[in-house]
């Protein structure tokens, strides 16, 4: 079976497409420098990755069950245009909308709409932060206006989600030892019973490259609120994540797979706009799937060998079928049936052992 590779978005490098001397100043010189990166396209999630059901019992309150079901075509060119004039507007009242430009055609959705044509959920909790601090989760939540969010404790969220701690932890960064600060969480201290949503969400919404070791604060803020039963709003981080990345001289184009129900729905909305040169390709990052021997993770980040095979097929051909940054990546960066235990007493339920 494949094992998943820290570096095959590397692999995206075959399809991406050079269109941006077909555009005029400024777009060339934006499109020239998103030629220049990877695509992360997204990870399909195999059935014997992991214990699913497991996975769903937990999701399934946040509505968080979409991210096991990504698995679409990549269109790179549509992914080029789309970020060459991708930003985000506001109403006076506050309300977030997503505007781009596609054949000099300006579409412009709501954030509602935006998540239902991705399918992602819309509801809940909202924050932004590129942080790896959780004292720094205050800065990255909206403190007013329709997305309004009043983040948990520290400590709160710390007791969720970290196994318990015994004298000063360190880490390895550029072959050195460092402290662990009291408010960073290493990859190796979540509870090995939400390991395998960790791994999950890190590939399906954190969507970028480098070091595995630790874990930033967005991402603990989700495995508190999958834990408590508390709806994400995660169209809200996602366009949040689009705009930064947009900004950023040389990070991973991400969400891939998800862009390319964007394109579904562009395309049946205006058929002119489809020709032929929108090509879509096989996704090929590897798919997150049981592997021969699980390795434990080393918090150095060892790299791991890349695929080296890619496809590409025609507009109408159907489809085939982990990546924390360091500190220095590129920014000084409800009531339930009965019957049905709550989320955290579930997870208190289990053994260490991640199924």
């Amino acid at each position: 079976m494949p094992q998943k590779s820290s570096e095959d978005y590397k692999n995206t490098r075959d399809y991406i497409l050079i269109i941006s001397h077909q555009f005029r100043p400024p777009i060339r010189e934006k499109l020239r420098n998103l030629e220049q990166r990877y695509i992360h396209e997204g990870r399909v999630v195999f059935d014997n990755f992991t214990d699913l059901n497991y996975v769903r019992s937990l999701f399934e309150f946040i509505e968080f069950e979409c991210l096991l079901e990504i698995n679409e075509q990549v269109c790179p060119r549509f992914i080029l245009e789309f970020y060459s004039q991708y930003h985000l507007s506001y109403s006076d009242e506050g309300e977030m909308f997503v505007k781009f430009v596609i054949q000099n055609q300006l579409f412009s959705y709501s954030l509602e709409n935006f998540a239902q044509i991705l399918g992602v959920p819309y509801e809940g909790v909202c924050v932004f932060t590129d942080r790896w601090r959780l004292d720094e989760l205050a800065y990255g939540v909206p403190s007013d206006g329709p997305y309004q969010t009043n983040p948990p404790s520290i400590e709160d969220i710390i007791s969720s989600i970290r196994i318990d701690r015994e004298g000063q932890v360190c880490r390895i960064r550029h072959e050195e030892e460092i402290d662990v600060l009291e408010y960073q969480v290493l990859t190796r201290e979540i509870e090995p019973t939400l390991k395998p949503l960790e791994e999950i969400i890190q590939e399906n919404v954190f969507c970028l490259g480098g070091n595995q070791d630790h874990v930033p604060v967005y991402l603990c803020f989700m495995l508190y609120c999958v834990v408590h039963s508390k709806k994400f709003n995660l169209a809200y981080y996602m366009a949040k994540r689009m705009e930064w990345v947009t900004k950023q001289a040389r990070l991973l184009l991400p969400y891939g797979m998800l862009l390319t129900r964007l394109f579904t729905f562009i395309m049946n909305e205006n058929p002119k706009l489809n020709n032929k040169s929108y090509v879509l390709y096989d996704h090929v990052m590897t798919p997150l799937a049981a592997q021969l021997a699980r390795k434990p993770r080393r918090d150095h980040g060892m790299r791991r060998g890349r695929q080296s095979t890619s496809s590409s097929s025609a507009f109408d051909q159907p489809s085939s079928s982990h990546l924390n940054d360091d500190d220095d990546y590129e920014n000084d960066e409800g009531t339930l049936r009965a019957s049905t235990p709550s989320p955290i007493r579930y997870v208190n339920s289990l053994t260490d052992q991640v199924p």
